[in-house]
């Protein structure tokens, strides 16, 4: 996980910015000058078809034998990060932090850091699990990009374990910190609170004020952000979403929407590719993503929840409804450990070989990419058959749901971790 960290130190003495954060870093800086942070639609669809000219530039290299030559050209040319498309939050902190690459892929580090902490407490898994983490292709992609992704991540963790330990006022400011970034991630919050709200133990619920109070501090705290941005500010973020549909590369024709189409493995992106218009392919998404949540509750009424189990379904399920993913950053690692206790030997080993099978997938894209054989980079899925879509996702949903209904019942939030753990050291499909 250190590599990352090189890297970045390496390319910073080069003057070279992790590409993610530089679209941050130019939205800061544009609203420092008084300018606006958001692209139009028009200069928005242009670097996404820049990206697809690169792809078709890159496979005429490789007919040619050039493809390596090519990307070392392309490599030093100067950077063109994709259009910033956040609400203005995360500009204003990086101004007023004053975050550079460097200092923001330490945030990243740190955070990652912080969620295995958590998440290895709330379970007691086994050290050995921290194999699909280092090993994580989408993990350390994340990193070497200076995403924002992971520093979320680690922030809806840390707010779901305050809400399943009914400190809900304590969780109230980083939930406003994670939507306030990426508002998608309400979905995890709407998902989780009603898994935990179907739970039969009625004795463990909420007091109303408490959750009124919760309620109040979060619309106070998101009032305050956009209060803070101004007037200008607020209007060009409205303005950007109510048109975000133009200015996203799903706006531009099927062909030459790749290499996007391919690394973003959301349904949404999965139903474009099969040709449906924008409108009824959002509606059709959002339906899919609420017969997923609807399923999930039916089964949670009836089944015991502890944390792990429930985290591990509300995080499916935001990645099942989110409108853009470019990967499936943590889910091997919580989908493991929460399905462990349940499985049989044969079928541990099988469902390690199944994820060794992922991962390894993604590094081989990796690996075509440095060959300069093509754009895959992230996954070996295609724009045709986006197969981590329709077959990874809702497999890992399936062994959750498995795992609900086969679950002992135990009200211990880490009893599932410490029984993985002691089969993690009998069973003989050990490391």
């Amino acid at each position: 996980m250190l590599v990352p960290i090189a890297l970045v130190l390496d390319s910073a003495k080069r003057g070279v910015v992790p590409i993610d954060f530089l679209a941050y870093q130019r939205a800061a800086e544009a609203i420092a000058n008084g300018q606006r942070p958001y692209a139009t639609a028009e200069e928005s669809r242009e670097i996404f078809r820049s990206f697809n000219r690169l792809e078709s530039e890159l496979q005429a290299a490789q007919a040619r034998g050039e493809g390596q030559a090519f990307l070392r050209e392309f490599a030093a040319q100067p950077q063109q990060p994709g259009p910033y498309v956040y609400p203005p939050t995360l500009a204003l902190w990086i101004n007023q932090f004053n975050l550079d690459g460097v200092v923001f892929t330490g945030v990243i580090m740190a955070s990652v850091l912080g969620f295995v902490l958590i998440w290895f407490r709330a379970t007691g898994a086994h050290a050995g699990w921290l194999l699909l983490v280092i090993g994580s292709w989408d993990l350390l992609a994340t990193i070497w990009g200076g995403n924002v992704e992971l520093v979320l991540l680690f922030a809806t963790l840390a707010a779901a374990r305050l809400l399943w330990d009914h400190r809900v006022i304590w969780a109230t400011p980083l939930i406003a910190f994670v939507v306030l970034i990426k508002p998608f991630y309400a979905l995890f919050f709407v998902a989780f609170l009603l898994l935990r709200a179907v739970q039969p133990r009625s004795a463990e619920r909420e007091n109303p004020r408490t959750l009124m109070a919760a309620g109040g501090i979060l619309l106070l705290l998101l009032a305050a952000e956009l209060y803070r941005w101004g007037l200008d500010l607020w209007a060009e973020a409205l303005t950007f979403y109510l048109n975000a549909g133009d200015a996203m590369w799903t706006a531009l024709p099927l062909a030459e929407q790749s290499p996007l189409s391919v690394w973003n493995r959301t349904p949404l992106q999965g139903l474009i590719n099969l040709g449906l218009a924008s409108f009824p392919t959002q509606v059709a998404a959002l339906g899919l993503w609420g017969l997923f949540l609807g399923v999930s509750l039916w089964l949670a009424r009836r089944a015991s929840l502890n944390f792990p189990l429930a985290f591990g379904l509300a995080l499916t399920l935001l990645y099942w409804g989110r409108p853009a993913g470019y990967g499936f950053n943590y889910l091997e690692l919580v989908v493991a450990i929460v399905v462990w206790p349940s499985l049989v030997r044969w079928q541990r080993l099988a469902v390690l070989v199944v994820m060794a099978g992922i991962m390894g997938s993604r590094w081989w894209a990796f690996a075509g990419t440095l060959r300069g054989e093509n754009l895959s980079f992230l996954t070996m899925q295609t724009a045709a058959w986006p197969w981590e879509t329709w077959l990874v996702l809702p497999f890992f949903w399936l062994l959750l749901l498995w795992a609900m209904t086969h679950s002992r019942g135990s009200d211990q939030d880490s009893a599932g971790g410490r029984e993985a753990q002691v089969a993690l050291r009998a069973s003989a499909v050990t490391q």
